[in-house]
């Protein structure tokens, strides 16, 4: 059995070895219960290069205290949540195949093994109001071992989590701010941990974590360093973009360095830990001296002498200092390819939970590595980069059928909400809606079972493989980061530019032409057009704003990458999606309209109502034939601001 929920809680630091003595009567507007304790253990499981922490998930197997089982805690988009898996009962230690297939995308496949185990001696006090219980206060006292780099580590952390969903964002705020105020007076401060599973590989804590065995751990250095894989990260983004600007590359040299810093600064301060053991703070004198002894040393080490305890020393040649290369255009467009794949890894684990939004943010990133692959043709192999794009097409057709889904439910609560009262029957509504629910559900089977496919899988390996620079040409290694941000930014802006451009065939002019297109054709007829060259007016439509979401995808990767594609042509990529909207009433009309037309061919064989369905597919219509009528000012314009950013655009890039 696996349930899930969503987490809404505060974590914080608690500095020393020292639990903290906190005035819980002092709590305003609440009053704690009894306290409980627990005696946890939680082995951690990823794979051999940390994919689950690069994507912010924790897989773990926890014993003890209320909820023993397989855990999977997660960060999708702003969402934090959990899910929950009962133990095996012919194994308990096995990890449950459906555990296993939610992993999958992040995975691909590679086994599971233990990273850490971590054991938490837990108090929980129930933070209660008068209608009962609001919140639980948990405080941690953790030991935690680094099973591949042999280190433990010790920490106190705070925790508080609401404990009821039906909270007002005031009562939730007010929880907060009450048992924060009596954290805060015992010297409590907000945590800057991602997880107890990145203390517990050093990857985040700072002065919060204690490192206890082996002694001098970092002076050892190699275990250490040995246990992260060269791109290891702390699993923070940025984002978040969305998803932060920080490459992969660079986030694993900051993780390294934070664990050998990390390490350093808890021996280099071990006499003050031993102050704060017996409660005594280091008084000015012991400061002073401190400081006197690290500028003695500074200034040694700046004039090449030595103490005397090491004048007999011969004197060590200096280092020849290290040149920090200029990242190439083979760089960048490593980085951009990294972290869209990374980003693409974390969308699947959402749709894989049903997460909101999720699809919708798979397909943004399948599209946007598409954008990014057609933008650096010559800078991959021709035949890889051909290959890709094809697979990558497949993947977003199937992501797109499910997206417009959801386009269409959100399109059709505004159109019924839009109705005077009376006009559509609150049954009719009821049937509509329960028909795009229907076909949302069904959709998002399909995608599942596309991301579930060995192709797909396949084609996440490859992608991270020429993230990896495999396949990555020689003319990108050549380029520098500037000159290859304006080639293929440039190269974005003229696919938009000649999408804009196109002209309508002549009358009986054989065209290939979308099945939307072809639908649109049928549907509507605009002044001097046939059906057929309405469907390539509408192709022409839908190119352009598909262009120009490349390019801002182009844009926008570039600069998570922290390469700079020229203030014009970064102007350029921002005016190309002012049009994505004014583009995107039509293409979003055609995607209703279609979804009607086949919601009354159903409500027709089953015999419902479909005045409701007729009504808005009129409607739809209207607005369909609207704006295919204003589309060729709109290219208009938008050739003209192109060429008002970018005079140069469609002749050099």
């Amino acid at each position: 059995m696996v349930t899930q929920q969503v987490e809404i809680e505060r974590k914080y630091d608690v500095a020393g070895q020292r639990t903290p003595k906190l005035k819980l009567h002092k709590l305003e507007h609440f009053t704690v219960g009894e306290p409980v304790e627990h005696e946890m253990s939680a082995t951690y499981y990823d794979t051999a290069e940390l994919a689950l922490a690069h994507a912010k998930v924790a897989v773990r197997r926890r014993t003890g205290g209320s909820d023993d089982g397989w855990h999977v805690k997660y960060q999708a988009g702003q969402v934090r949540g959990e899910l929950h898996y009962e133990p095996l009962k012919t194994s308990a230690q096995r990890i449950p195949a459906a555990l296993r297939k939610v992993l999958t995308g992040l995975t691909l496949g590679e086994e599971l093994t233990p990273v850490a185990t971590i054991n938490t001696h837990r108090t929980v006090y129930p933070v209660l109001g008068e209608d009962g219980q609001y919140a639980e206060l948990c405080l941690d006292a953790v030991s935690a071992r680094d099973e591949r780099g042999r280190v433990t580590r010790e920490w106190s952390e705070c925790e508080v989590e609401l404990t009821r969903d039906d909270l007002t964002q005031k009562q939730a705020r007010t929880v907060f701010e009450a048992v924060e105020s009596v954290l805060y007076a015992a010297g409590a401060a907000p945590s800057s941990s991602v997880a107890k599973i990145a203390r517990a590989l050093g990857q985040d804590g700072g002065d919060s974590v204690r490192v206890v065995a082996p002694e001098h751990a970092a002076q050892a250095g190699a275990p250490d360093d040995a246990a992260l894989p060269d791109h290891a990260s702390s699993g923070t983004d940025d984002a978040t973009s969305s998803d932060g600007g920080v490459s992969d590359t660079d986030a694993a040299k900051a993780s390294a360095e934070s664990e050998r810093g990390s390490a350093t600064k808890s021996e280099m301060t071990g006499d003050a830990e031993t102050d704060k053991g017996s409660g005594k703070k280091p008084g000015k004198k012991a400061k002073a001296e401190k400081s006197g002894k690290k500028s003695k040393k500074k200034s040694e080490k700046k004039s090449g002498k030595s103490s005397d305890k090491d004048s007999q020393a011969p004197a060590a040649a200096e280092p020849e200092p290290e040149t920090k290369s200029e990242p190439t255009g083979a760089d960048v467009l490593a980085a951009m390819l990294a972290r869209l794949t990374g980003e693409l890894q974390r969308w699947d684990f959402a749709v894989r939970i049903d997460a909101p939004d999720s699809v919708h943010q798979l397909r943004v990133r399948s599209r946007a590595l598409r954008a990014v692959l057609q933008a650096a043709r010559g800078f991959v192999t021709e035949d890889v980069v051909a290959d890709l794009e094809q697979r990558l097409k497949g993947v977003a057709r199937v992501l797109g059928d499910a997206r417009d889904q959801e386009v269409a439910r959100q399109r059709l609560d505004v159109l019924l909400e839009a109705q005077p009262s009376g006009v559509v029957t609150e049954q009719a509504k009821q049937e509509l809606r329960a028909a795009a629910d229907q076909l949302g559900v069904v959709a998002g089977r399909t995608v599942r079972r596309e991301l579930d496919g060995a192709a797909y899988l396949q084609l996440v390996r490859d992608l991270r493989a020429l993230a990896a620079g495999q396949d990555i040409t020689e003319d990108a290694a050549q380029l520098s980061a500037k000159d290859f941000a304006k080639t293929v930014l440039g190269a974005a802006l003229n696919r938009v530019l000649v999408s804009a451009n196109a002209k309508v065939p002549d009358a009986d002019v054989a065209t290939d032409v979308s099945d939307m297109a072809a639908e649109v054709g049928r549907r509507i007829t605009l002044p001097g057009l046939d059906a057929m060259q309405t469907a390539a007016a509408f192709d022409v439509v839908h190119e352009t704003r598909k262009a120009a979401k490349s390019a801002r995808y182009v844009s926008e990767a570039l600069g998570h990458a922290h390469a700079k594609a020229g203030k014009k042509r970064v102007r350029a990529a921002a005016v190309a999606k002012d049009y994505q909207d004014d583009l995107g009433v039509i293409t979003d009309a055609a995607v209703m309209e279609e979804w009607l037309a086949r919601a009354s061919r159903s409500f027709q064989r089953t015999g419902k109502d479909r005045y409701a369905v007729g009504l808005l597919h009129g409607m739809e219509l209207s607005d369909l034939r609207d704006g295919m009528l204003e589309a060729p000012e709109i290219l208009a314009d938008l050739v003209e601001d192109l060429r008002g950013e970018l005079p140069s655009l469609g002749s050099k890039g």
